[in-house]
């Protein structure tokens, strides 16, 4: 293998050139050899006027950067035994069908994708991002010859980019598909459908059987534009020894026909091809026990270099030059623009493969530009795809760094400083000149990122360059972060506190659309309030003028909410998006209610002793316990007929004063059973005790009587009567009664 990292400068590209242009050909014929020369006019390819990105011969034994799958085997290795199914470091190949370049052949080892066998598939991949902002330049050589079906060569190469800010671990589907596009194997509804390669940005088929041009087997699936040659089965293919482009596409969806080198674009055919030569080479057998060299000069007429250009965006154009090795240069055979929008970077591959129908396929040569040259430093920040689904906070977006050197001096100290994701991790620190390495971080989400709508950031790669210090241009980057729709909605009592039963309290809610999509139908739902009106019912998206609304309406407490201590009342706000209904989360709000309640105390005025005959006077004490007010206050004592208050309204906490006598009576003293006790514990006159039981009651606002608690008084009565006059005020002794 002969591999640049470093300076690519126009010398070193004129001598690599010259040595093909140089060496004489030689053809087997029987047991001697022919020379021929060169035409003049082959040994100069265009050259790229951007800076080196990568320079792989595949001459040698070892490819260490690139990813072999299936078939895919260095002829500059040792031989070895067939590669098994997947992905693979490319090694030696088995021994081949067809005219193969014989194995241990470095310097003069090819890269093979296929031998000239049936069903073979085979792909190189070079999953390394490589910078796009100033265009791509790509040429390499490729061989299609030695068919064992010489009537109908198949099935063809195809040079391929994708997005570089993913994994690139596996090609397309193979036959038709060239390794680039989807595939539904012989339009067979049981079969499985075989998708493309990951996010794919365009597939250049160099198809000689031609199906690549065709939409069969569900090529282009999901594409509103189709192929001239539309979808059905062809024979013979629709597009033989022709160039065709395929665009952007993922799974099993896209992949659609670009442009073709055709000079009808009916969906009438044939459709002739309109390349000046032919992709496929006139070899078809080597000498026996040709050596690596021999070999490389019997391939030599066969090959066809391929140059393929992707302008800078932001309006890239495709275009696709080949020189087919027959003394006329080369032919720009395509130009169109490419597909929008432009990824920042790109990882590519090559992919071949047979069917019924076989061909060798080999690739040497490869060499990558950027278009226009790249800065001294240059930097491409990307997020790593795919993302962990939806983006919320909390969640980890992995970056890659794409650097690379485009000076003639290694860089050394080098990183990358991105203030947003924090410390970025370099594989290397010196950087030689031509070379690209792709430095990682990670961020995490914040709540704020969310509320913003995206997370912007931009970087800079740094690093020192024959002492003097060298910066990138800065790469900026915005993630969008989706926001699914949605409500939330918060509940506030207008009226202030302390709650009663009976009073109107008035609730306000605000409504906001935190998703990302408009919200019409937008309304509040609550289990006490109705009706509820909003000021708008259609809110804009988030962070948007009118992304918000207040709603009203009210609630009278109720006796049962006064019997509970609180009422609570639970909201939610609904809308509409996209025809989906959008529920907030519950939002809820408890107000404390005082209950009516009323308390009576009573006392004796009258001081002892006391007779049969004797007016004994009380006082009642009633207290408004409750938080709404009582209106009729009466209080009601057995054996006192008339109770007087001073006033017959009470606020909630306010207290009143009434009044009563009662006259005891010889029944009061006949009704006493007990058996006598002497007053003060002597040998005196007999009492009887005779006790009063009272209640107080209001009425509160609802109408609804409130009754206290019974309160009692016991006095002591003789069989003497006193005929003592009431005394308002007791006089300052004990006086015998007991309070419940």
């Amino acid at each position: 293998m002969k591999r640049r990292l470093h300076s690519w400068h126009s010398g070193e590209v004129r001598a690599r050139t010259a040595r093909l242009a140089a060496a004489a050909l030689t053809v087997a014929v029987g047991a001697g050899v022919m020379p021929l020369a060169l035409d003049s006019s082959v040994q100069a390819q265009p050259r790229a006027t951007g800076s080196p990105l990568l320079d792989e011969t595949f001459t040698q034994a070892t490819a260490a950067e690139f990813t072999g799958v299936g078939s895919a085997c260095l002829t500059g290795a040792p031989a070895a035994a067939a590669p098994g199914p997947g992905d693979h470091p490319l090694g030696g190949c088995p021994e081949g069908v067809g005219p193969v370049p014989p194995p241990d052949g470095a310097p003069h080892g090819y890269l093979r994708l296929t031998d000239a066998s049936n069903d073979q598939s085979g792909a190189v991949l070079y999953n390394h991002a490589l910078p796009a902002n100033e265009g791509l330049d790509v040429t390499f050589d490729q061989w299609q010859y030695g068919s064992t079906t010489p009537a109908t060569p198949a099935d063809g190469i195809s040079f391929f980019l994708v997005n570089g800010d993913g994994a690139l671990t596996h090609p397309g589907a193979f036959g038709g598909s060239l390794g680039y596009a989807q595939k539904l194997p012989d339009d067979d509804p049981a079969a499985t459908f075989l998708p493309g390669v990951d996010r794919g940005y365009l597939g250049v088929g160099l198809d000689v059987l031609g199906n690549y041009f065709g939409d069969w087997e569900h090529r282009g699936n999901g594409c509103a534009d189709r192929s001239p040659a539309g979808t059905q089965f062809r024979v013979p293919a629709p597009g033989a020894n022709m160039v065709t482009v395929r665009g952007p596409g993922d799974g099993t969806e896209g992949y659609c026909f670009l442009t073709a080198t055709t000079n009808n674009f009916t969906t009438t055919g044939p459709w002739p091809t309109t390349l000046p030569g032919n992709l496929q080479g006139t070899l078809t057998t080597l000498p026996p026990g040709a050596t690596p060299a021999q070999a490389e000069t019997a391939l030599e007429p066969s090959r066809r270099r391929v140059h393929v250009q992707l302008t800078p965006a932001p309006s890239p154009v495709l275009n696709v030059s080949v020189d087919f090795n027959d003394g006329t240069g080369f032919h720009q055979v395509l130009s169109t623009p490419a597909p929008q929008p432009v990824p920042t970077t790109y990882k590519f591959g090559f992919a071949a493969s047979t069917g019924l129908f076989t061909d060798v396929h080999l690739i040497r040569n490869v060499l990558v530009s950027s278009d226009q040259p790249l800065p001294a430093l240059n930097l491409v920040k990307q997020v790593r795809q795919p993302l962990p689904g939806d983006l919320v906070a909390g969640s980890r977006v992995p970056y890659d760094f794409v650097v690379t050197n485009s000076g003639g001096a290694d860089i050394t100290g080098l990183t990358v400083d991105d203030p947003k994701i924090g410390p970025v991790s370099c594989p290397t620190t010196t950087l030689a000149p031509g070379r690209t390495v792709t430095c990682t971080a990670t961020y995490t989400v914040t709540a704020a990122d969310v509320t913003h709508g995206s997370i912007d950031n931009t970087a800079i790669a740094r690093g020192t360059s024959n002492g003097a210090p060298v910066d990138s241009p800065p790469s900026s980057q915005s993630v969008p972060l989706e926001r699914p729709a949605g409500l939330v909605v918060e509940k506030k009592a207008q009226t202030p506190g302390p709650y009663s039963v009976g009073q109107t309290v008035t609730f306000t809610y605000d409504v906001r659309n935190t998703g990302g999509t408009e919200l019409t139908d937008v309304a509040v739902h609550d289990d006490h309030v109705s009706p509820i009106t909003c000021a708008v019912t259609t809110l804009a998206p988030a962070e948007s003028p009118g992304d918000a609304t207040t709603c009203s309406g009210t609630y009278t407490i109720t006796a049962e909410d006064g019997t509970a201590g609180s009422v609570t009342n639970v909201a939610t706000a609904t809308g509409t998006s996209d025809g989906t209904t959008v529920t907030s989360p519950e939002t809820q709000q408890t107000l404390p209610v005082g209950a009516p309640h009323i308390t009576l105390k009573k006392r004796v005025v009258t001081p002892a002793p006391y007779g049969v005959g004797d007016e004994v006077e009380y006082s009642y004490t009633v207290t408004n316990t409750g938080s709404t007010a009582l209106h009729d206050v009466l209080v009601s004592d057995d054996r006192v007929y008339d109770v007087t208050c001073d006033t017959t309204t009470l606020a909630p906490g306010a207290t009143t004063t009434c009044h009563g006598t009662y006259t005891i009576a010889q029944a009061d003293k006949d009704r006493c059973e007990k058996p006598g006790r002497t007053k003060g514990g002597g040998g005196g006159e007999k009492t009887c005790p005779v006790t009063n039981v009272a209640v107080a009651a209001g009425t509160d606002p609802q109408g609804n009587q409130i009754a206290s608690r019974p309160a009692q008084v016991t006095i002591e009565v003789g069989s003497t009567p006193h005929h003592k006059p009431p005394h308002h005020e007791p006089p300052d002794h004990k006086v015998v009664h007991r309070n419940a």
